[in-house]
Formats: structure tokens, sequence, C-alpha cells
């Protein structure tokens, strides 16, 4: 029996007119491992939503076609029915972790099923096995480290005991060792519980060797269906569409993108001294005795592991913490005399999440809510505007709503909105989110340009030492909170046992 099939699916978002979903037809053999990939913006979460069921139960829109899960169609069943056979892993696990303690979490779905207390015992411990997590059962939550949370997430999946997992970009927030061990876990789940797997992912040099099957998605199709050891042999259709490679490809361009770099002042724009940060529910410190100097015109790498306090000195510089001990200054201010609106136009942050950043009703909006309230007139403010929108390849969303767009295109509205107000100091927290390579990279070539152009700076944390080493002039290595590296990603990455401290091997 065929587990899922999919017959001439369609579906329409309530803000659009053009389909996200165009005549999907597919089918998944039971046991299967499917790598789902594609550009960003093509369709693939919304994919996964219409085959748990989330999508027609808990959306608007408009769905035509079918998905059938052991011959019964997923639109016409209860979606608490669906979701005893299929589970939807998230990519950022604080989107499906609601309790304080491990626990709670895993058993929740099991209490609202109305499982006996003692058959929950046995599931909640099963899971933890399965996922690595034994003794965690009591752990608080906030506790846990990225890694740790998205095992727990996965974890109060296997109790469920679904007879298919969905994955959306289950590994985008993790770091590579964090993303190998969660990756082994789903391949042991496949192959000796015999769980069918769909992840959809923008790595697929990650995942390639996991799957039997891939399917690669645009504009809504499934344009390419094959098994693995036939889905690669002509890889022009994941280029043409700006996807990743299953191997890396020599290429010139990179060696005179990098060889281009340089800093055009040395004169020092950002002062890090001795700074300490403790979260008041925290019994350790996030960043302890920090300190470093940023010229102008510098791009610089935050790298380290989940938990090692990347995102922590992000928000320091930014000033939307404020350090127990030590000093942060931009152009020789300290950042503690400054109001927020007044770093506006010295500092500007993208999140991990671009979703704490956008508010407005259209994309158009977004990049202009900075500029005009920063009183720019009218004709600088539309020559702008449209000129961002340009940049970012973001012209032919312009009207639409963000909260419609996918990640990855959220992601590139908030870097927009931010670049838009050319802050001294770009911040962007983990740029890989949702992005596909060709828009990563366009991201990317479109900032450090900018950056080295106009003599600002900008400083990224991220877990890929493929974009450090194309982008970055220096990094930072972070580990526990402490800063144990400041220098060349070339020296850094050479170092076996400084790269495996900071978790940076898959």
């Amino acid at each position: 029996m065929v587990p899922i099939q999919i017959e001439d699916l369609f579906y329409t978002y309530p803000s659009r007119e053009t389909p996200t979903l165009n005549c999907i037809n597919a089918q998944i053999s039971p046991g299967d491992f499917v790598l789902l990939t594609g550009p960003t913006g093509c369709g693939k979460s919304t994919f996964l939503r219409a085959i748990n069921g989330l999508i027609p139960h808990s959306s608007g829109g408009t769905l035509t076609g079918t998905v059938r899960i052991n011959n019964i169609n997923v639109s016409t069943q209860p979606l608490a029915t669906t979701c005893e056979q299929v589970s939807l892993l998230f990519q950022n696990p604080d989107d499906q972790l609601f309790c304080t303690l491990v626990e709670d979490e895993i058993a929740f779905g099991l209490e609202n099923l109305g499982f006996p207390t003692d058959k929950i015992r046995q599931r909640i411990t099963m899971a933890l096995e399965q996922v690595g997590l034994t003794g965690f059962a009591e752990r608080r939550i906030d506790e846990l480290s990225g890694g740790e949370k998205q095992r727990v997430a996965l974890a109060s999946i296997c109790a469920m005991q679904p007879q298919i997992l969905l994955l959306d970009e289950p590994t985008s927030h993790l770091d590579p060792r964090a993303t190998r061990d969660i990756l082994s876990i789903v391949k042991q789940l496949n192959t000796e519980i015999g769980i069918t797997v769909v992840l959809a992912t923008h790595r697929v040099k990650q995942v390639q060797h996991l799957c039997n099957r891939v399917w690669l998605m645009h504009q809504g199709e499934i344009c390419l269906d094959l098994p693995q050891s036939e889905a690669f042999q002509d890889t022009s259709i994941f280029r043409n569409l700006g996807v990743e490679l299953p191997e890396p490809e020599e290429s010139s361009n990179d060696t005179q993108h990098r060889s281009s770099f340089h800093i055009q002042s040395k004169d020092t724009l950002l002062e890090i001294q001795n700074l300490y940060y403790q979260y008041p529910s925290s019994e350790v410190h996030a960043v302890k005795d920090i300190s470093f100097e940023v010229s102008r015109g510098e791009v610089v790498a935050i790298m380290g592991e989940n938990g090692s306090g990347k995102t922590t000195l992000l928000n320091l510089i930014a000033g939307l913490l404020q350090p127990d001990v030590g000093q942060t200054t931009i152009d020789e201010i300290d950042v503690r005399r400054l109001k927020l609106h007044q770093l506006a136009g010295r500092v500007g942050i993208v999140f991990q999440n671009p979703d704490l950043l956008l508010q407005a009703e259209t994309v158009c909006d977004e990049v202009e809510f900075g500029p005009k309230n920063l009183k720019l007139k009218s004709d600088k403010l539309h020559t702008l505007v449209n000129q961002v929108l340009d940049q970012f390849q973001l012209t032919d969303i312009a009207e639409e709503a963000p909260y419609s767009l996918s990640r990855g295109q959220r992601q590139r509205v908030a870097v927009a909105a931010t670049f838009s107000l050319h802050p001294n100091i770009f911040l962007l927290d983990e740029p890989t989110t949702g992005q596909d390579a060709q828009h990563l990279q366009l991201l990317m070539d479109e900032l450090c340009n900018h950056i080295r152009q106009e003599n600002r700076t900008l400083i990224f944390a991220t877990h890929n030492i493929e974009l450090t080493q194309k982008y970055a002039d220096r990094v930072l290595l972070i580990h526990e909170g402490e800063l144990i590296y400041d220098g060349t990603p070339i020296s850094a990455f050479t170092d076996h046992n400084l790269i495996t401290k900071c978790s940076l091997m898959f």
C-alpha cells in the first residue's frame, strides 16, 4: 500500500492570486526517505503542511486536488486523526515547544489523546532514548541548547509513533555537530523503525547521502522526482535554480571575490571591552570577559556552537542588552549613553527569526518604514525604497504581505528593511536560515560590497564555514561565552582542535 498519494494538488494563500502549489502529482512508498529541496519561496513548507493536513484545516486559502494517507483524503478526516499518522517538525524548535519541562512536552500530545499514565511514562522513556536524551526528563527546556531543544521536539514526535515524519529545515538553527546528530537520529528512525521521511532543506550536501529519493521544487511544482542514485547525474537543473549541489564546485569567481576584499580604513568603529552578561534565569555567564575591536570596512564572522553566546554578543553590541560588566563603544560613544532610537542610524540588527522585525502590511511598506520615520523626503524615500527592493530581488513581491512569504523571503525582507537605514554597523544573526545558495550569495554580495564601498562594518553570526571563508576578513570563535580565537578564517579552519572544540565540524 502506498502511504502517501498526491494528485493534482493546487493551493493559493488568501492574500495571493498566484498558486503556491501548482498541480503537484507524486507518491511516496513505505519506508522512503525523500529529500525535498528547491529555491527559496518555491513552496516546500506549504507542501509539507498540505501533506499533514494543516492545509486546509488550519489555514484559509483555496485547496484543490487530494492528499491521501493510506487511501484516506486528509482534507476530509479530522486533523487530529492525521496528526497521529503524520508528524511535522519545524525548523525552529521554539515554534513547537510549549511546556516548561522536557517530560511535560513529550507527554503533551499523548495526554490529549487520552493515553493512560503508565503508557505515557513508557513512551517518554522510549522517546528520550531514541533521540539521545536519556536523563533529560526533568530538565527545563529554556535551559537547553538549540540542538537539545530540537531533539526534545523530535522526541515529542517519536512518542506519538507516527507512520510518516515531515521535517521543515530541521537543522537551519543548529551547529554542525548538532546537525549531524539530528540527521543521524532521523535516519535511524527511518531504517530501524521504518518511519517514512520527507525532509525539506536547502542543505543538499548534508542530506543527499541519507535519502533514497529526491524531489526538486520550482514555482510550486515538482520539476524533478528521481531515485537518489539518478537525481544528481545531471546537476544543471540544480545549478540553474540556485540550489546547493551535492559536491562543492571549483569556482574561479570565489577566488576573485575573496581577493578583492580589503579594509579601506583602520579607524576603529566598534570597541568591546571586558564584556560580561548573565541572564537572570541562568547560573552562568552567557558572555564573559570578551574584548575586541572592529575597524570601518571590516566584515567579521562570529562562530561557535549552539549556546556559545553569539546571539547574546550581537544583542549587546546592538544595545538590546546591557552588560553586567564592561563597555561597548561605537565611534567612541558609550552605547549605554544612547537611547535605542539614537542607535538606529548607527547599528542595525537582523534577528535569526525575521518575524521579530516584520510589522508592515506589504514588503514595500516594510522597507519604507525606517527611512520614513527618520523623516526622509518623499522623492528620496521613493528612490531609496525602489533601489533596495531591486538590490535584494524583492520588486516582484513588493505588494505581498510579509507573513505570506517563505521563511527565506521574510529573512531577505528583514535584511532589506534594516539595510534601508544604512547603519554604520550591520549585525546579522544566521544569514543562511531559509536561504537557497543563489539568494544567500546575492544577499551577502550586496551587503559586503556596500559595507566596504561605504566604509561601514558587517558582523554576522553563523555556523557556515564556507560562508565565513568567502566573505569574512576576520573570524571570532566563541566557546562557552569566551572569545577563544580572533584572526583570519584560514588560520582558524586549519586548526582541527579549534573547530572541533567549537562544534564546527559536520
